[in-house]
């Protein structure tokens, strides 16, 4: 590889990774808020940061785009702000040894984003939910809440006044009135939920057993230093769980288990494999508009600042319009080859273009803007 690519990749790298990390960070977050009530209600916080880091991959997808695009707008941009890419121009490089070196980062991200929609992002879809479901399902994800009365199942309420940092609950109210002739009422110091071989356990220290007969309105007290309550019949029961398109890898998408399900969404998984396979294609297609914008036509300042502003339009535009594609070949199959077919026209429009092609009707227009108004000197 020539200097000249490598200084090229390096103006092209910073403000690529800079975009891309920024607007990443930004919809990371926004995607973590939706377990800071269960962080709060007990979930570890080495768990939280798992599920959370579980997001990137997917979130990846579109923010590698487009810190691609606009990474690339704006290096090649200040190259011919600061004149660089006139002098290279002007000692004898092409115009597409100019682009070569973002086109290198175009291939790459290529890979980058086939490697995650067909392995990572999958994963993590399908890690998250699978964690979100055990938690959801767990008990304790209920009644960890600390001061307040919590209903875990139809007339048993539990409170805990707080919760000590070992995972030990102090301060223990369980009131059972599953039974309506005979609620029963637990007191204890201290208990904590215990795994066994035969379901979930709740274990309290130190307390009491309260159970009233209303018919004879006769108090029972029994003192106890431990009692093991069971609680297996208070957890929920998840059923089997249909895997959702993007959470499937591609053989489970080519090759869907057979299933009344599976049949009756077939094109939502066709829909996310022509997804997976076309999106990376985006990536060479912006890389390309972003060099039209900057290196069409003559190298001259006038007009410049209109070509850039269209050319992020169009990148945008496309963006857009292909997850319209995306969705609506969802209901029809129709539109399947469109989605292959923009990127790549793109790509060609845009690629002539950068390279010094011309189309009429534009260079017509700029012309007309950049003319001098009859008149003025």
């Amino acid at each position: 590889m020539r200097n000249i690519d490598r200084y090229i990749m390096k103006q092209l790298a910073v403000p690529m990774l800079f975009i891309t990390f920024s607007l990443t960070g930004v919809i990371w977050l926004s995607q973590s808020l939706k377990f800071v009530e269960k962080l709060i209600n007990g979930l570890p916080v080495s768990t939280f940061l798992y599920l959370s880091v579980l997001l990137l991959p997917g979130i990846l997808k579109y923010t590698l785009l487009l810190g691609l695009f606009f990474g690339t707008l704006f290096a090649f941009n200040k190259l011919y702000s600061d004149s660089e890419l006139i002098v290279m121009w002007s000692a004898g490089l092409s115009k597409w040894a100019l682009a070569r070196p973002a086109l290198y980062f175009a291939v790459l991200i290529t890979f980058l984003l086939y490697f995650l929609g067909f392995l990572l992002t999958p994963f993590g879809l399908r890690t998250v939910t699978e964690l979100r479901v055990a938690w959801q399902d767990s008990l304790a994800s209920v009644v960890l809440r600390e001061g307040v009365f919590n209903s875990i199942a139809n007339n048993v309420t539990v409170y805990i006044r707080e919760k000590s940092p070992s995972g030990e609950m102090l301060g223990i109210l369980v009131h059972d009135e599953r039974i309506p002739e005979k609620p029963v009422t637990y007191m204890a110091e201290r208990g904590a939920f215990i795994k066994s071989d035969d379901g979930p356990r709740f274990v309290m220290h130190t307390g009491n057993l309260q159970e009233v007969a209303k018919d004879s309105a006769k108090l029972s007290l029994l003192y106890f230093d431990q009692y093991t309550l069971d609680i297996s019949q208070f957890e929920k029961k998840s059923g089997a769980r249909w895997l959702e398109p993007d959470q499937r890898y591609f053989s489970e998408l080519v090759f869907p288990e057979q299933s009344e399900r599976n049949v009756r969404e077939r094109w939502k998984l066709w829909g996310e494999l022509h997804q997976r396979l076309v999106l990376p294609l985006y990536a060479i297609a912006l890389v390309f508009i972003a060099l039209a914008g900057v290196m069409s036509g003559e190298f001259t300042r006038r007009g410049r600042v209109k070509r850039i502003t269209i050319s992020a339009a169009t990148g945008v535009a496309l963006l857009i319009s292909a997850m319209a594609l995306f969705r609506v070949s969802v209901e029809n199959a129709l539109i399947v080859p469109a989605i292959y077919v923009l990127p790549i026209l793109v790509s060609i429009i845009a690629g002539y273009l950068a390279s010094g092609g011309r189309i009429r009707f534009i260079e017509t227009y700029f012309q007309q803007k950049n003319a001098p108004i009859e008149g003025q000197n």
